[in-house]
């Protein structure tokens, strides 16, 4: 008994076939950058900020809510987030030609072990250069805040790190701090970062 196969002669891809497959590779790869560029876009937006009385000019997140009620010059919050929000805040203190750095950062100290709870130094003093090569002081700290989460917006202790660049111009000292979650902080401080690189005073 014989068997017999039949077999299907394969069918070559025509010219136009073959350039609608090249033509849908490169529509795709077209339509994942432009996606790309819009994710950059929407991240990276930003909104401008000018104060000609004490001659600060800022670019903040745009999504971030700005304040300039309280006592400083202005200070921004990411509203987006549960639990702490991260914070960027500008501060101007008037100085004489004997303040120093120490001095600044001696009466933020004092100021805040009395009203951040469980407040510790981590360092402080260190340089740091800001992005226009004019050079700052840093100081890094923690506290403890109870913020609001869940259904019923129970109180629940986060652990908050900060930092605080300070900078002297004429006869005003600028105070640019960042206030973030400690759990996020690494994910959070090139915002404060990119923040640096439009500042200025």
């Amino acid at each position: 008994m014989a068997v017999i196969e039949v077999v299907e002669q394969p069918s070559e891809l025509t010219q136009r076939q073959r350039w609608s497959h090249y033509f849908v590779l490169i529509y795709a790869a077209v339509a994942i950058f432009i996606g790309l560029q819009l994710r950059e876009a929407a991240l990276f937006s930003s909104v401008p900020y000018v104060n000609t009385q004490v001659g600060v000019r800022a670019f903040y997140p745009q999504n971030w809510m700005i304040d300039t009620e309280g006592d400083y010059i202005f200070r921004v919050r990411d509203m987006s987030q549960t639990g702490f929000k991260t914070t960027i805040q500008v501060d101007v203190q008037p100085i004489t030609p004997s303040t120093t750095a120490r001095n600044l950062f001696d009466s933020l100290i004092l100021n805040r072990s009395q009203i951040l709870s469980m407040f510790r130094t981590i360092s402080r003093g260190e340089l740091y250069i800001l992005p226009d090569e004019r050079e700052g002081t840093a100081m890094t700290y923690v506290f403890v805040e109870d913020v609001g989460s869940g259904a019923f917006l129970e109180s629940v202790p986060v652990v908050v790190e900060g930092l605080d660049i300070l900078s002297f111009e004429g006869d005003q000292a600028i105070v640019i701090t960042f206030l973030s979650d400690a759990d996020n902080y690494e994910e959070t401080l090139p915002i404060f970062e990119r923040f640096l690189n439009d500042f200025e005073f």
